[in-house]
């Protein structure tokens, strides 16, 4: 797989997975690596189902989606990133296990290898001290569904080289999606900073008895076209996961605003997360 188009994404959970088969859809030739065989199991195996329903539903030709599926390289070891001309990192949202994960990357990576974290969460500087050439180092920030959410937010650190940001532009362009660059670090980046204040303002209402949880969905859905209510969006997500992003941004900003509502940490406590759990703000 040396030279042409290589990708390498560490992390094969949800989103992980759905990258590498985005970008092989477009012509790279994908290293997956995982050190759980488990995962990389099930990420191919969920992301060969959705392809091939894309086929059933005559969206995708069946010769170009087994093409893509045989792009795709599953694999435990790190030297696979040896050769990838970009590196995607998709760990779990923990500063010390991304922190260890670089390490590892940065043993096999070529120095010209551009080195992206899909971290929501987590700002490209937090975790640079681990990068070597921490000048091609920065935030691609795809959303989940990958295989379907178009936007990449590309988010440049304070140690970011221009030559870098404009790599990682080209890459989310050539594998179809659309990306926006920030100009500088925030938390949040652009749609969660938006969007979680948003929810935080839902819950505030809900909170002092302004209006119920169904009449804020029924209102966000019909007048700002939201798919879904900021409620119903958070019992998605998981309500805890909901609390962490937002103790994260009251942690990174001292913004008052990101301090989760008692109503969250109230559910969060009794052990309503959502759906996950079959009930958070509505009962599944």
């Amino acid at each position: 797989m040396a030279g042409g188009k290589t990708l390498a994404v560490v992390g094969a959970g949800a989103m992980g997975g759905q990258i590498a088969y985005q970008a092989a859809l477009h012509g790279y030739d994908v290293r997956l690596i995982s050190r759980s065989e488990d995962r990389l199991r099930a990420a191919v195996s969920s992301c060969s189902a959705l392809l091939h329903r894309r086929v059933e539903k005559g969206r995708l030709d069946a010769g170009a989606c087994e093409a893509a599926l045989a792009r795709v390289t599953p694999g435990s070891a790190f030297d696979a990133v040896a050769g990838a001309q970009t590196i995607i990192e998709s760990v779990a949202e923990d500063r010390a296990v991304k922190l260890e994960v670089y390490v590892r990357i940065c043993e096999h990576a070529d120095d010209t290898a551009i080195i992206g974290t899909n971290s929501s969460t987590l700002p490209s500087s937090l975790l640079e001290s681990a990068v070597t050439h921490s000048e091609r180092f920065l935030n691609i920030h795809f959303f989940n569904p990958a295989l379907l959410m178009a936007l990449v937010e590309v988010v440049p650190g304070p140690h970011t080289a221009e030559d870098a940001i404009l790599r990682a532009m080209d890459f989310a362009r050539a594998i179809g999606k659309t990306p926006v660059r920030l100009a500088r670090e925030e938390y949040g980046f652009i749609a969660n900073r938006i969007l979680f204040i948003a929810i935080q303002e839902a819950m505030r209402l809900v909170q002092g008895g302004y209006i119920s949880v169904e009449d804020c969905d029924l209102a966000m859905r019909n007048a700002l076209g939201w798919p879904m209510g900021p409620f119903q969006l958070s019992d998605l997500v998981g309500l805890d996961v909901v609390e962490a992003i937002l103790d994260e941004g009251f942690r990174q900003t001292g913004d008052r605003r990101w301090e989760p509502v008692e109503l969250l940490r109230d559910l969060v406590a009794r052990g309503r997360l959502g759906n996950k759990t079959g009930g958070g703000f509505f009962t599944t």
